[in-house]
């Protein structure tokens, strides 16, 4: 009976519920949207920086990654890759090795320093970004005249290099074009090598493409007088959402091959590392753009509760007299009280429901079609690792429960005050007063 009746008194005033739902169930519309842009933002930054560069996670001597020495390289690397290739909780793995270095060429009278990145060509086309941003050539190819097998010895032997668009230019080279690159050894002083222009990349961003120099690891491992051997391996993992987790169990998966290293290689151990320990710039960058949901909520609340404590206390203003003559009569304060949230209860609901339909069709809208900023901003690169300017919005559950739940939360807790003054009001003061309107 109190649920009928409060719903019957929902739509007293029809017109003035349907303008607090539709105001209310607008905001959560917008938050839902916004949060999901949000939280796909932060999403697409773990998979860019995944796929750019580092991984979901890396095997890593942990010296290495604080002091990013050339000479911090661990052996059996292509052991251990393997051994990762076979467990279930990963996708891809690929080693590489990386070296700060000079390159230049005989049409440009200025060397480019550049960091040099080795990898397996096989391997890192299968999770890598780059592989959709060559624009010319392929991704760490070897030069064409080195695959015929009636070349000379010395073509044969020639290796190839990947380079960023903007590398390419300021080095004045194309396709085909020879360049010399000099780089610290493993064991110290200097090593040269003569790679051939076979990819050019271009991402966007302007300072990545003029550092981004790409080769074989075995030509790197040739040039530098070392063999099966590592700075990082770089290990995208099935489930992204569970990294730490992928970690744990990656690394007992490893106990046997990670062990067989400490015997033989003591001074040479790796851990596994996820890639907010590789990259912790990126994290403090998706922690700032975090505390923007929490904004979010903050911002919505303050207009929720304008909306519900005008609806309700004009609610209970227009109901004085009735409320009074209800008083007077036996009608216990509490059940009052009841009646009021029950209303709120209902106006809630309804909103949450039409803001659910609607913030559903923003955020799949953005998450199919996505936002494309590139016109304004063009990429850019944080920390090294190049990033896309077209978000994406994410359709996760939380997406749609947390503000859902904040705002249902919200419309019975502003509703709270006013319920409690029907529940405190004197009968004759509330027939005095209805009479005076």
């Amino acid at each position: 009976m109190l649920i009928r009746m409060a719903w019957r008194n929902l739509w007293r005033n029809g017109r003035r519920t349907m303008l607090t739902v539709a105001a209310i169930s607008l905001g959560l519309a917008l938050l839902i949207t916004m949060v999901s842009f949000v939280v796909g933002m932060q999403e697409m930054m773990v998979e860019q920086v995944a796929r750019s560069s580092i991984g979901h996670l890396q095997i890593v001597r942990p010296d290495y990654l604080k002091k990013k020495r050339v000479g911090l390289v661990f052996p059996e690397a292509d052991e251990i890759t393997s051994a990762l290739e076979g467990l279930e909780d990963v996708k891809a793995a690929s080693p590489r090795l990386r070296f700060s270095g000079a390159i230049q060429s005989s049409n440009s009278p200025t060397m480019q320093v550049v960091d040099i990145m080795a990898v397996d060509p096989k391997r890192e086309a299968k999770f890598s970004a780059l592989v959709d941003k060559v624009v010319a050539g392929g991704f760490v190819v070897p030069p064409e005249e080195a695959t015929d097998a009636d070349a000379p010895a010395r073509y044969r032997s020639r290796k190839g290099i990947l380079l960023g668009s903007k590398l390419a230019s300021l080095l004045k080279v194309e396709l085909g074009s020879k360049v010399r690159v000099d780089t610290a050894g493993l064991r110290g002083g200097t090593v040269s090598g003569a790679f051939y222009v076979t990819g050019i990349a271009k991402t966007g961003a302007d300072s990545f493409d003029r550092s981004l120099a790409i080769v074989g690891i075995e030509a790197m491992r040739t040039l530098a007088n070392t063999k099966d051997t590592a700075h990082e391996i770089a290990v995208m993992v099935k489930d992204h959402s569970d990294i730490a987790g992928a970690a744990t169990r990656i690394e007992n998966g490893l106990g046997d091959v990670l062990a067989k290293l400490e015997t033989e290689h003591p001074d040479a151990m790796v851990t596994v590392a996820p890639w907010w320990e590789v990259s912790p710039e990126i994290k403090d960058m998706l922690d700032m753009s975090r505390s923007w949901s929490s904004i979010l909520y903050l911002f919505m609340l303050v207009i929720l509760s304008a909306g519900v404590l005008t609806t309700v206390y004009m609610m209970i203003y227009e109901r004085r007299r009735e409320f009074g003559i209800q008083l007077a009569v036996g009608e216990r304060p509490m059940r009052l009280f009841a009646s009021v949230m029950l209303e709120s209860f209902f106006m809630g609901a309804l909103s949450v429901a039409v803001g659910l339909v609607f913030g559903g069709i923003g955020a799949g809208y953005f998450h199919y079609h996505g936002l494309d900023l590139r016109f304004l901003l063009g990429g850019f690169d944080v920390g090294g690792l190049f990033m896309e300017n077209v978000y994406r919005g994410s359709i996760a559950p939380s997406v749609f429960i947390e503000p859902s739940v904040v705002v249902f939360l919200g419309t019975i807790l502003f509703a709270l005050w006013p319920s409690m003054r029907v529940a405190r009001m004197k009968a004759l003061d509330g027939i005095q007063q209805g009479a005076s309107q």
